[in-house]
C-alpha cells in the first residue's frame, strides 16, 4: 500500500485488473511490478522526507543498545530467522531496494540504532496483530515452509504440534521479544516510534494509513490518492495481480499452483470466535514478560480482509486522475 501511494503521489498510473479502472495520471508510468521484490527498503524520496523506507520485521531500532534490557529478553531468542531482519545479517552493503532505479543501497544498522537509541533519526512504527491472530497465521506458514529453520521447532515438525503447543511453547516468546522492543522505546520516545494496532488498519484503513503517513512525514498533509491506493491493496486484486505475474509479491513462492501467499480462507476465518479462554492464557503469559496487553486490540467482531467500497456502491469510472 506504501508503494501505491508513493507511486501515484508522484504521478505515476495503476491499472485495477478486475475493474479495469486507471487510477492515477492515465499519462504517467506504470507500476513496474516486474522488478517488485517486496523490499524489504522502498524509496520514498518526493513523497516522505527520507531517501527510503524499511518494511519488514525487526527488533525496535535502539533497543539493541539498552543496558536494562529484561532478563528474560537476553535469555531467550527467536524461535525462527527473520524477526529480526535489521540485526540477522553480517553486512547489509547490498540491501534490496524497490521503487527505485537502482537495486541495492547500504544500510548502516549501528549508526541506526545509535540514533535511535538517543531518540533520534527517521520516525519508527509497529503495525502489530493481537499475538494469537499472528501465531495462527505464522502457525500455517511454517508447516507449509521449505526450509527447516521455519517447519522444525526444537527438531520437531511444526505439522506435528498443536496450535496450543505453537502458541505458548514458541510463538508467545517471539511476539514478546519484538513486541516489548517497541513497547519500551515508544515510552522512552513517544514522538519517534508508534504502535498501531493491525485491526485498525482492517477496520479502518484510510483513517489508519493517514496516521502512518503523517507520522513518517513528521507533519500532516492531504493523501488524495490514498483511498484510490487502499482500494488497490484489497485482497482479491493483489491476488490478481500475483496471478498474472505467476509468483508472490512477497516473494516467497514462484512457480506453483497457486502462487499468491494470500489465503483466501483468512476472512472466514476472522469472522470465528477467539478462544477466550485461549486469549486469557496468552494475556497472561504476555504480561508475565512485561508486554502491557492493554495496548492490544483483541476484537469481539472479526473484521474481514481490507475491503473499501466505491463510494455510494457506484460503478468505478475508468478513469480517476490526480
Amino acid at each position: 500500500m506504501f508503494s501505491f501511494v508513493c507511486h501515484l503521489d508522484q504521478g505515476g498510473r495503476l491499472d485495477d485488473l478486475l475493474t479495469g479502472e486507471i487510477v492515477g495520471n492515465p499519462q504517467g508510468p506504470a507500476f513496474n511490478f516486474e522488478r517488485f521484490r517486496g523490499g524489504p527498503l522502498f524509496r520514498v524520496a518526493g513523497t516522505l522526507p527520507d531517501d527510503h523506507l524499511f518494511i519488514g520485521h525487526t527488533v525496535c531500532p535502539g533497543f539493541e543498545n539498552l543496558a536494562s534490557k529484561p532478563s528474560w529478553w537476553r535469555q531467550t531468542s527467536f524461535h525462527v530467522p527473520g524477526y529480526d531482519c535489521l540485526h540477522e545479517e553480517e553486512s547489509y552493503r547490498h540491501t534490496p531496494v524497490d521503487l527505485a532505479t537502482y537495486d541495492f543501497t547500504p544500510i548502516k544498522v549501528p549508526a541506526m540504532d545509535r540514533a535511535a537509541h538517543r531518540g533520534r533519526g527517521a520516525p519508527i512504527a509497529l503495525v502489530y496483530r493481537n499475538p494469537v491472530d499472528q501465531a495462527t497465521s505464522y502457525f500455517r506458514y511454517c508447516q507449509a515452509h521449505v526450509s527447516p529453520a521455519y517447519h522444525t521447532f526444537r527438531g520437531r515438525p511444526v505439522a506435528d504440534m498443536s496450535f496450543r503447543e505453537y502458541l505458548f511453547e514458541a510463538a508467545l516468546t517471539s511476539y514478546a521479544r519484538q513486541f516489548v522492543s517497541y513497547q519500551d522505546q515508544a515510552a522512552r520516545h513517544p514522538g519517534l516510534v508508534r504502535l498501531v494496532p493491525y485491526e485498525c488498519l482492517i477496520d479502518r484503513p484510510v483513517e489508519t494509513m493517514t496516521t502512518l503517513l503523517d507520522h513518517f512525514s513528521t507533519t500532516r498533509r492531504p493523501w488524495p490518492m490514498l483511498p484510490a491506493a487502499v482500494r488497490l491493496a484489497r485482497k482479491e486484486h493483489m491476488r490478481a495481480i500475483e496471478g498474472r505475474l505467476g509468483r508472490s509479491l512477497d516473494g516467497t513462492r514462484n512457480g506453483r499452483n497457486s502462487q499468491s501467499h494470500m489465503r483466501p480462507s483468512d476472512d472466514t476465518e476472522r469472522e470465528q470466535p477467539m478462544d477466550s479462554g485461549l486469549r486469557d492464557e496468552a494475556i497472561s503469559v504476555l504480561n508475565d514478560l512485561g508486554v502491557d496487553c492493554r495496548l492490544i486490540a483483541w476484537p469481539t467482531q472479526r473484521a474481514p480482509s481490507i475491503r473499501l467500497a466505491y463510494e455510494g456502491d457506484q460503478r468505478p469510472r475508468k478513469h480517476a486522475s490526480r
